[in-house]
């Protein structure tokens, strides 16, 4: 079941049975787990709007491309926490915003409406926690508006609509906070990080008593990632090719830099756009892509200060405009626009480091990556006896972005009531118990933290 921020929970089919002080030795195999991926592209070659191909998260392998909704240069697309609607931009003057029903087998879309944006080339959506509106930005002209999502996923008449102010603004993205009470938009044109209060059931937006923060003249601000913890924010400016580091204040919404990055190697001169930045879902690495150097920028973040240091520039296809790090944490999307290829790339969950796979997919005029999760990754669980009367459950973690469950039954299924026994935390493997719990059975439910 997906939920916001990709989380979600699934419970393993695997149980374990002892009585008494009979304790035995079981073991039960896992599934490494399966993702989807929808790709926005621009129409203006022989694309024909958004694609989708799958990821096997055990061997790191996609599958085949195919178009899953025909679409007029969906350049960015977002994808409602129920997981059965997906909403579009239709970059173009004068652009849209389409809303489409997923089928959940096989990907595929079916366009329910669609809104005018009322600004000119809008270029990015964003989805308040809630799942009740879609924010849109206008770059071309310099704007946001706010979409209510009906009941069938299709888009309302806009409730707000606000223009930025000056000569060339170019509002590139809107990010909500934890608390969905507000809304950070980066307007490139501007040099500017507006902040709005949000009111989620009213779809409205007012402005903030810190209205905006500012960066560097002609630095542009793009882009904007959150940690897992929302504690900091992350802004990519494109003119500049930095990458801005701010503490976050949740009760008032307001930005305080700390330090700034370069995205590029030191020494590097060429001409350069920095397009897309994301937090690792562990918290632990930030990754930045560079149109020109052709480049994805690592970076490990310090837990204690959310300082940045750099730690690798690998080398990516032409024009990496988006990429996404999957939500399982283990893998990196890059989508090159200009030589029109999706190349995937492993993580190195200890040190953030990527590393080609070799798998890659040719999709004209790649612009946009976001993946899902269809099948989540399921534990291997060994059951051993480890002194007297003890019992010892160990979870086979492949991942230290999972988090188990332990929870026991008298009876197994279809006359089965689960009961919660222990918690594990991030990365704990095992759960130890004496065998005087008086249930038979026992399963480890997965909770993967995206």
């Amino acid at each position: 079941m997906l939920k916001t921020g990709f989380r979600f929970i699934s419970s393993s089919a695997a149980a374990v049975a002892f009585a008494g002080c009979m304790l035995c030795h079981a073991a039960f195999s896992a599934t490494a787990g399966a993702e989807r991926f929808y790709i926005g592209t621009y129409t203006s070659d022989t694309s024909q709007g958004i694609y989708q191909s799958s990821l096997d998260l055990g061997s790191g392998t996609v599958g085949p491309t195919n178009l899953a909704g025909a679409a007029a240069n969906p350049s960015y697309v977002v994808l409602h926490p129920s997981g059965n609607f997906l909403y579009a931009v239709n970059e173009e003057t004068g652009g849209y915003v389409v809303a489409f029903s997923v089928n959940r087998t096989n990907g595929t879309l079916t366009q329910l409406n669609q809104q005018p944006s009322q600004g000119d080339s809008p270029c990015h959506l964003a989805i308040d926690s809630a799942g009740r509106n879609v924010m849109v930005a206008n770059y071309a002209s310099g704007s946001v508006t706010v979409f209510p999502i009906q009941t069938n996923g299709q888009l309302g008449a806009a409730t707000a609509h606000i223009q930025h102010p000056g000569s060339s603004p170019h509002a590139h993205c809107s990010v909500f906070d934890a608390s969905n009470q507000y809304v950070l938009v980066c307007d490139l044109g501007l040099d500017r990080i507006f902040c709005y209060q949000f009111n989620s059931l009213q779809g409205t937006l007012a402005t903030n008593s810190i209205p905006w923060t500012s960066v560097t003249t002609g630095a542009g601000p793009r882009h904007l990632a959150f940690d897992p913890q929302f504690r900091r924010a992350y802004v990519l400016c494109q003119l500049n090719s930095t990458i801005v580091s701010f503490n976050y204040d949740s009760t008032n919404g307001v930005l305080n830099p700390f330090q700034t990055n370069s995205s590029l190697p030191s020494g590097w001169t060429g001409d350069n756009a920095a397009a897309e930045i994301a937090v690792h879902p562990s918290g632990r690495f930030l990754y930045a892509s560079n149109r020109g150097f052709n480049s994805i920028a690592v970076f490990a973040i310090d837990p204690a200060t959310g300082l940045l240091t750099p730690v690798q520039q690998q080398s990516v296809g032409t024009t990496p405009r988006q990429f996404a790090i999957d939500p399982t944490g283990a893998f990196c999307i890059v989508a090159d626009q200009d030589s029109n290829d999706i190349r995937i790339y492993a993580v190195d969950l200890q040190t953030g480091l990527l590393t080609p796979n070799g798998q890659m997919l040719y999709v004209s005029q790649p612009v946009c990556i976001l993946p899902l999760i269809t099948q989540p990754p399921q534990p291997v669980l060994t059951l051993q006896s480890t002194a007297t009367n003890t019992l010892q459950i160990n979870v086979g973690n492949a991942l230290d972005l999972l988090s188990y469950n332990l929870e026991q039954a008298p009876c197994l299924p279809p006359a089965t009531n689960w009961t919660p026994l222990a918690s594990g935390l991030r990365g704990q493997t095992n759960f130890i118990l004496t065998s005087s719990v008086p249930q038979n059975f026992f399963r480890v439910s997965v909770t993967t933290n995206f």
